[in-house]
């Protein structure tokens, strides 16, 4: 009877540690899970906040530029349809709602007690983002999150609060995205204060126990119970850069509910052989007669040890003291890769790693017996101490094998299938380091990359940023961008040779690495990158025509960390856009300065558009034969108080890159507009816009209402442009310029002959003047192709009953050839150099008295 209460009391242990070890690995298993998905839960917000945060932003700066008319509802289209971000808001400096894209102002509510206000009211010297705690928005009606950014003035006085809010749902949303909707995910700020969880009710006592912890460090784990009694486990850390934590937790049974089943077998199992050993030493004790009996009472126990053990889903192998096989159920063959016979035979440990050798299981990496002996010590002959480890078979199912050592000198072996742990794990990393949309690395996987790349040795990074990117955006929504930038990464990708990383590191903006690459091969990268973005895109048949700047940096000669280097390649790539865009250049320490530079001429242009520093001059167009006025073409000119006169070629490109051209766009037509509308004789003044001004949707509404409130008739307004307009959207084009000429406003396309389509543009578009461009009449009087040049675009223009005007007319002799073609129409120096308002206005004024009281502008007295 001793003898069956030993074994009882081994057997018990035996099973005690093995259930252990397996709550144990559970629960290590659940806690590694919560890191990796509060990582990429942190990530996930982080980018969602960033892109509020750069939406706020650029709200403001628009109310920095002096414009309170902005139509939020319009400013905010593609980033509040269809998602939790529903409403963007101003409020004034008294706390009442300005403006708001849910078009309720008339409300006139007053704000002025909300958190999100006060926090900038009352604290003039912080500009960071705010995230209040939810509550019901007065102006939506809605739970809400409200994320706001303090407004000053120029002067630096407060302005008022931009305001994005956003549904405590989308934490539901992200949980469904990223998980498998188990567990539970907290969203905290850095007061302590619950924004928002997923799911939204219930279990209020692990969302209290979630907030204790994050509280009382930044990172890390926490259990509450032990063991068989876990109530709750997790992880949480701190969001980038951002006032908010996350943490992610996993209930008790979340973690222990699928062990429940065999461990209940298990024990089972335990029990019916404990059982059947203190029924055999009973029955050996009180009858000696019984003794067959209690043979097949040990047999039927054993059967239902074997019966339990084949009903677990792990793979069991208990051996002797001499490596020889006594237990096996049918998941171990199957995960070993053997038939089932080769189990039961009770085999011993080298015969069953031959078997799996000659089977194939190990793969290539061991081609021979003598390799796999040697791992085979580790696989099978390793028994005489408790280990775990993991290994990945032929056909990709990832194996846990843990062994537990038996006193008696062998061993219990488990198998488990760990693939689906795996892929999560993989996912979860795939996520933090890739772009979700493009799928290629992120800026956090390609600074990894480059920081191995610099320890080899010599490599190129280079940087690029896509040209007339924001216009397509603008025009279309951020679905087509986003499908623009799709292609664009399918384009990238050609250029790229085995071990080169291709990177988007966010908005328009992607970066190669080329390990162990110089100027050369970068230079060849980026001539070809280039080349590639040229051809346009076709989507949902439109055409979208972009291009590339690009900067190149050199490990080690323009940084030696990889921050030094991307950020030598931004410089650079800067650079090569302020030299004329789709083309690249390789970082130089002048480039720096440039930059500042840059950077000083986008402030000051700021500023000189909210404080009215520009003024328009108006250069005439005079008819060849009489020398009357017939036209002006207004022309935008800056003053600075420090710079002085800074002329537009050096201005209207930074315009351009900084997104200012709009703005000043506007003002320039208003401006005109009002001014022509004084002139004492109703000639046609003209105003030339940039591609992005004339490609913008709502362009008819914007010049009827500048000719509106200036009191001018549209047929007094000439609307010039360049042939880089017909690279955008073709049919916003047709549709602008159709709308501009019912309303009576007429279209000229300048600088006529210096593109390589101009012929089809005419073909194509409805223009109803050209001007021969500047270069072809300097040259007329001595250069015969010149004239024949000039010679063919008049009778081109004749024939397609075009007004034409000849540009950079400067000399007397060039006049009196333009008079010999019959060129109409002609505008330079000679006739009148740009002059004030006030100039302009006194030449009207002499041209239209009577015959004889005026001078004529042609003569060689008013050049």
């Amino acid at each position: 009877m001793l003898v069956a209460l030993g074994c009882v009391v081994l057997l018990w242990g035996g099973t005690a540690v093995y259930l252990s070890r397996q709550t144990a690995a559970a629960i290590a298993a659940a806690l590694d899970h919560t890191e990796r998905f509060s990582a990429a839960f942190a990530e996930s917000v982080a980018r969602r906040v960033d892109l509020i945060d750069s939406a706020l932003l650029l709200l403001r700066d628009a109310h920095l530029l002096g414009r309170d008319d902005v139509d939020l509802a319009l400013f905010t289209r593609g980033l509040t349809t269809g998602g939790p971000l529903f409403q963007f808001a101003y409020i004034g400096a008294d706390g009442i709602l300005i403006a708001t894209n849910l078009r309720r102002t008339d409300l006139r509510l007053d704000l002025s007690d909300r958190a999100h206000f006060r926090v900038h009211a009352d604290n003039p010297g912080q500009d960071e983002l705010f995230v209040s705690l939810p509550l019901i928005g007065r102006a939506s009606g809605k739970a809400s999150i409200q994320f706001s950014r303090r407004v000053v003035g120029p002067e630096g006085g407060f302005r008022g609060v931009v305001v994005a809010s956003i549904s405590p749902a989308f934490l539901t949303s992200l949980h469904g995205e990223m998980g498998d909707g188990k567990g539970l995910l907290v969203l905290l700020g850095a007061d302590g204060g619950l924004r928002a969880r997923s799911p939204a009710a219930g279990q209020d006592a692990a969302v209290a126990a979630m907030t204790a912890a994050v509280e009382a460090t930044p990172a890390g784990d926490f259990t509450r119970g032990d063991g068989q009694d876990l109530a709750l486990l997790g992880s949480w850390r701190q969001v980038s850069r951002r006032p908010l934590a996350v943490a992610v937790a996993l209930t008790g049974e979340e973690v222990l509910g699928g062990l429940q089943s065999g461990r209940r077998q298990v024990i089972g199992a335990a029990g019916a052989v404990s059982l059947a050993l203190l029924l055999a030493g009973a029955a050996l004790t009180v009858r000696r007669h019984r003794l067959a009996r209690s043979r097949r009472d040990l047999a039927a126990s054993r059967e239902a040890l074997a019966d339990a053990v084949e009903g677990v889903s792990q793979g069991i192998l208990m051996t002797d003291g001499d490596g020889r096989v006594q237990v096996a159920n049918r998941r171990a063959a199957e995960l070993l890769g053997l038939p089932e016979a080769a189990v039961r035979d009770r085999p011993t440990l080298r015969a069953l790693s031959q078997m799996q050798f000659a089977a194939g299981e190990f793969g290539p990496a061991f081609p021979t017996l003598e390799a796999f002996e040697a791992f085979s010590r580790t696989e099978w002959q390793d028994l005489g101490r408790d280990h775990a480890y993991e290994r990945k078979r032929p056909d990709g199912t990832v194996l846990e094998v843990r062994t537990h050592a038996l006193p008696s000198g062998g061993a219990v072996r488990t198998y488990t299938d760990v693939t689906e742990r795996h892929l999560v794990e993989e996912q979860a990393r795939h996520f933090a380091l890739h772009d979700p949309l493009t799928g290629l690395p992120n800026r956090a996987l390609m600074g990894e990359r480059l920081a191995l790349a610099v320890t080899r040795g010599v490599c190129a990074v280079l940087f690029l940023d896509l040209d007339r990117f924001k216009l397509v955006n603008d025009l279309h929504g951020h679905e087509a961008g986003d499908r623009l930038l799709v292609e664009v990464a399918i384009r990238l990708r050609a250029v790229l040779r085995a071990g080169d990383t291709l990177a988007r590191l966010g908005g328009d903006e992607f970066a190669i690495l080329l390990p162990q690459g110089g100027l050369p091969m970068a230079a060849t990268v980026a001539r070809r990158a280039i080349e590639l973005l040229q051809d346009p895109f076709e989507l949902d048949g439109r055409r979208f025509s972009i291009g590339v700047s690009i900067g190149i940096a050199l490990h080690p000669r323009h940084g030696t960390t990889p921050a030094a280097l991307l950020c030598a390649a931004d410089t650079a790539m800067y650079a090569a856009k302020r030299s004329g865009r789709n083309t690249f250049m390789v970082y130089d320490e002048h480039m720096e300065r440039d930059a500042a530079e840059q950077r000083g001429l986008e402030r000051d242009l700021l500023e000189a558009l909210a404080n009215r520093q520009f003024h328009l001059v108006y250069q005439p167009v005079c008819d060849t034969g009489s020398g009357e006025v017939m036209s002006f073409e207004a022309l935008i000119r800056w003053h600075h108080p420090v710079r002085g006169a800074v002329p537009p070629s050096h201005f209207i490109p930074v315009a351009e890159q900084a997104g200012m051209i709009l703005p000043i766009g506007a003002w320039v037509l208003e401006t005109a507009c009002v001014e022509a509308a004084s002139w004492p004789r109703p000639v046609r003044v003209a105003v030339n816009m940039s591609p992005p001004q004339f490609l913008q949707l709502d362009l008819c509404d914007q010049v009827r209402r500048a000719l509106d409130r200036a009191g001018l008739p549209p047929g007094r307004l000439d609307i010039e442009v360049t042939e880089g307009l017909m690279l955008g959207d073709e049919e916003v084009v047709l549709n602008n310029m159709v709308g501009l000429r019912a309303m009576g406003v007429r279209i000229s396309l300048d600088d006529f002959g210096t593109g390589h389509s101009s012929l089809s543009y005419l073909r194509r578009f409805p223009f109803d003047r050209i001007k021969i461009d500047r270069s072809f009449v300097q040259n007329l009087g001595g250069d015969v192709e010149a004239r024949a040049i000039v010679h063919s675009v008049l009778s081109l223009g004749r024939s397609l009953k075009l007004d034409i005007v000849a540009e950079g007319v400067e000399t007397d002799l060039q006049l009196r050839e333009l008079r010999i073609l019959r060129c109409r129409l002609v505008q330079g120096y000679l006739l009148g150099r740009p002059m004030p308002l006030a100039a302009a206005q006194s030449l009207l004024q002499a041209t239209s008295e009577p015959a004889g009281a005026a001078r004529s502008v042609g003569s060689p007295t008013a050049a």
